[in-house]
């Protein structure tokens, strides 16, 4: 897991005013609240006076309010403003503060940058260009695996996996035509992507039978950071499905990812629920195939894989991660699991560049030299 990138953590209509969320993201603990104008805000979840779940207290004007001694952390800095035991005169020690993190409301969701950078060195959110067009309708979906987030990402990637494991785009390798082109893998500063050519047969919903026909159509997706991606689906060359799929890895061992799929045709809001219907068809099959994948992790090294040409940007999605690991982002899990009944960490925050004097340590990092030397080793 990854640090210093945005990542989903709810739907904007689940977080209510007044009504604290107990929210887990990366192995870390986490709050999210309105304050009075509306605003949301996320802040480290402990308590740095007695280690409280601020989650479980509540919400008061543009603070949060520990339940287990009433201390006040402004939502828009995680600064401490009130500890009643002191008195209305009493000193507030300046330790007394929770990592506070950048927030954007954006296509119905709430997302928070977890990480230290300054906001001109930040990776950016993705976006989705067709969000305010009348020609496109949109729907959202949330679910949760236990899976690896590397390997639900690759899955998304892999432009030979829709053959076998989506009936609906292809044959199951029955074609004696099938087969892979040469991939034009394209990259950008913080990702890469693919679009490939295949023939795949009709939709087989009843509702959405007879929407493009047997023939050829085009798909592909592209990645945004660790935990964002875009598959195109291009029916015909007027047709078409976008899907924005954000994975935020909830621990090590799960993910929580909205799937936010846009579409040109069949626009009416009757359709949703067909729509949707179908989404959720096509990832309980990903999920089939994801959730049962030996070893449980995506392997360490490329030597423990036998990969092809159809595993291209899958390869150029891992030398992304090696990039991102060598800026010092990748979290220390090992060292966090050895000391996680006995300390608490945070994801630091951009206010840690400037400030000091934190009472939680922030979350180790694997080395730059562990990095390099697992490189050259493979």
């Amino acid at each position: 897991m990854y640090m210093n990138f945005w990542y989903a953590a709810a739907q904007s209509h689940e977080l209510v005013a007044g009504t604290p969320m107990h929210v887990k993201m990366l192995g870390q603990e986490f709050v999210l609240f309105r304050d009075s104008a509306g605003q949301a805000h996320l802040l480290s979840n402990v308590c740095v006076h007695r280690g409280a779940s601020l989650a479980h207290g509540k919400v008061k004007g543009d603070a949060i309010e520990c339940p287990y001694h009433g201390w006040q952390f402004q939502g828009s800095d995680g600064v401490c403003t009130k500890i009643p035991s002191l008195g209305k005169d009493g000193k507030i020690p300046a330790r007394a503060k929770v990592d506070s993190y950048p927030v954007a409301e954006k296509y119905g969701l709430i997302f928070a940058f977890l990480g230290d950078l300054p906001e001109a060195e930040r990776p950016p959110l993705m976006d989705i260009p067709e969000w305010n067009d009348p020609k496109w309708r949109f729907t959202t979906l949330s679910y949760e695996w236990r899976a690896d987030w590397q390997r639900a990402m690759e899955n998304s990637l892999d432009p030979a996996h829709t053959e076998f494991v989506h009936p609906s785009m292809g044959y199951q390798g029955d074609r004696a035509d099938y087969e892979v082109p040469e991939l034009d893998v394209e990259e950008h500063a913080w990702g890469v992507g693919t679009m490939t050519k295949f023939v795949s047969p009709d939709l087989p919903h009843e509702k959405m039978r007879g929407l493009k026909g047997e023939g050829q159509m085009e798909a592909g997706s592209t990645t945004w950071g660790i935990g964002q991606s875009v598959t195109r689906l291009h029916f015909t060359p007027v047709m078409w499905a976008h899907q924005y799929t954000y994975t935020t890895p909830i621990d090590e061992h799960h993910i929580k990812r909205w799937f936010v799929q846009g579409r040109n045709f069949r626009i009416e809001e009757h359709m949703d629920a067909a729509v949707n219907e179908r989404n959720l068809v096509i990832v309980d099959q990903d999920k089939v195939v994801v959730t049962r994948l030996a070893p449980f992790y995506t392997p360490a090294t490329s030597t423990e894989e036998v990969m092809v040409k159809s595993d291209l940007v899958i390869v150029r999605f891992r030398e992304k991660l090696k990039a991102f690991a060598a800026n010092g982002w990748k979290i220390d899990l090992d060292t966090i699991n050895a000391t996680k009944d006995k300390k608490a960490y945070a994801i630091p925050s951009p206010a840690r560049r400037t400030n000091k004097g934190w009472a939680l340590d922030p979350v180790p990092t694997v080395s730059v030299n562990a990095v390099a030397s697992q490189a050259a080793a493979e």
